[in-house]
């Protein structure tokens, strides 16, 4: 056999061996339909994956109502992703209506699981309310209080400081959380915010006019400025000797 056959023989074979690259609205269009199959026969990965797609508009023509449908076919299965996507979104409000009855059921769903992340969501769920939910600033406290940083309590100080409902207030138990947040850090502006509130509610309306001008003081040194006129509005009615009452506003 002559060198010019063998590399003859070897060229045809390399040629045979690679085949054409598919257009990419090709590849596309099979990866979605793989997905579509999938999610039709009950893979809830698959109908979490379609689920994104419909709501981002991705590989798709968007349609919330649809893609919402799908996350909740996942959800309903114990995706994990997919509960939280459902949560995050309708405890938003900004890419599809805001359903705190929704967000609720699905954060318990992922606080059972142990999702301190959820636990943050339900203690603004219950401190705020809304449709479907009724506020109970109890229920609020006990969800901060199971994540339990700093922020968290923070906020257990301030909702046991403001709640509207005497019996969900204590002045000693905010002003002892309160403390001693600010001994981590005296120049946060809204642990200083929170133990003023907590000294107003205590009827120490001094202390809460003098660590409040200490919150507004803070308050100039960080990006956060835009808050200026709340912290104020504050420190007029603990002049005024009154205690500070607040309905954290999540709207519908």
């Amino acid at each position: 056999m002559s060198l010019s056959l063998v590399c003859g023989i070897a060229a045809t074979s390399s040629v045979q061996a690679f085949s054409l690259p598919q257009p990419e609205n090709e590849v596309k269009a099979s990866k979605l339909a793989h997905i579509e199959v999938r999610a039709n026969h009950g893979d809830a990965e698959a109908e979490f994956l379609l689920g994104l797609m419909y709501l981002s508009g991705r590989f798709v023509t968007a349609d919330r109502d649809l893609g919402l449908a799908w996350m909740q076919r996942a959800a309903e299965q114990g995706h994990e992703k997919a509960q939280q996507t459902l949560a995050d979104l309708t405890f938003e409000g900004n890419i599809v209506s805001r359903n705190l009855a929704m967000a609720e059921r699905w954060y318990l769903s992922l606080s059972e699981q142990g999702s301190k992340w959820a636990e943050f969501r339900l203690g603004f769920i219950y401190a705020a309310g809304g449709k479907g939910v009724e506020r109970n600033c109890g229920k609020a406290v006990e969800r901060f209080n199971a994540v339990g940083d700093d922020v968290s309590l923070g906020n257990v100080a301030w909702i046991l400081a403001t709640c509207p409902e005497a019996e969900y207030r204590d002045g000693n138990k905010a002003v002892e959380i309160a403390q001693s947040l600010v001994k981590l850090n005296e120049q946060d502006p809204t642990n200083l915010d929170n133990l003023a509130a907590a000294y107003a509610e205590l009827g120490d309306f001094q202390l809460a006019v003098k660590t409040q001008q200490k919150a507004i003081d803070a308050l100039k040194q960080t990006a956060e400025i835009n808050r200026s006129d709340e912290f104020e509005a504050r420190l007029q009615t603990y002049q005024a000797k009154q205690p500070y009452r607040e309905v954290i506003p999540l709207g519908e």
